[in-house]
């Protein structure tokens, strides 16, 4: 198995803390992305790597039918779980690289934090080929950033990685301004060939970590479940003691939710 499909493939065995410790997405957001593919109760959504179904939740409030991909069967339990209340949200445990599905049947596809690990030999052109003629596609993430709000953290994070896991941190560079936020996906969606009329929108947001509810978080980072189990425990530990210790047990995280929005050319 490569390295990339272990990582992949790892989340499943954290369902749970996944769950619980990754951030929900901003509801302007979803509004956003409705508003541009013009969906209405009607529409039909393809939604690839739902995880627990964070994403699935917000987009199924509005009323629409969605298929939900998701390769790992523990992260679909908790989705499904989540979505019984949403009839016509349906989760399916298959990998999107092989699942056959019907073509041109779908308003849109959207992928939340999850769009990064499937093939990029394929992703684009399986998405063209499932999505009606004026479909559209949403791919977004979380992106971290850096203002002077965040940046007493850095400095003293910084110190624990290089003590602990080295590797984590050998080619680190601080997180970006939110205006300077690299978007590498306007270029990869571009370069398909099979979307256009792409638009960019960022959601600024805030959110204070308690020292253990930051290390939860870090502990669903694929680089960091990529560490042998020992130095992960350490390097987790230093930081809950980092915080408690310098912060008063509370620490402040900056990102972007990013979103990248086109249409089937």
């Amino acid at each position: 198995m490569s390295e990339n499909r272990h990582r992949r493939n790892s989340y499943d065995g954290i369902a749970g803390l996944y769950d619980s410790a990754r951030p929900p997405y901003p509801e302007a957001l979803f509004d956003d992305i409705a508003a541009y593919a013009r969906l209405d109760e009607s529409a039909r959504l393809l939604e690839v790597g739902c995880g627990t179904g964070q994403a699935t939740v917000s987009m199924a409030r509005r009323g629409f039918t969605i298929d939900a991909v998701e390769l790992g069967a523990q992260l679909g339990s908790i989705a499904r779980q989540k979505l019984s209340a949403f009839p016509k949200a349906n989760i399916i445990c298959a990998d999107f690289e092989t699942i056959s599905l019907p073509r041109e049947i779908y308003d849109l596809l959207f992928s939340a934090t999850a769009f990064h690990w499937i093939d990029p030999a394929i992703r684009f052109h399986k998405a063209r080929e499932l999505l009606k003629p004026s479909g559209a596609l949403a791919l977004f993430w979380h992106r971290p950033t850096l203002t002077d709000l965040s940046r007493p953290y850095l400095e003293p994070l910084q110190s624990v990685y290089e003590r602990v896991a080295p590797e984590l941190v050998r080619d680190f560079s601080p997180p970006p301004h939110p205006e300077d936020l690299r978007t590498e996906y306007h270029e990869l969606i571009t370069a398909s060939g099979l979307f256009g009329h792409l638009t960019i929108s960022k959601h600024y947001v805030t959110t204070e970590y308690s020292a253990a509810a930051y290390v939860n978080l870090l502990g669903t980072f694929s680089d960091h479940r990529s560490l042998d189990a020992g130095k992960r425990e350490r390097l987790l530990a230093g930081i809950e003691t980092l915080i408690n210790r310098e912060f008063n047990g509370v620490i402040i995280r900056e990102t972007v939710a990013l979103l990248y929005l086109a249409q089937g050319l």
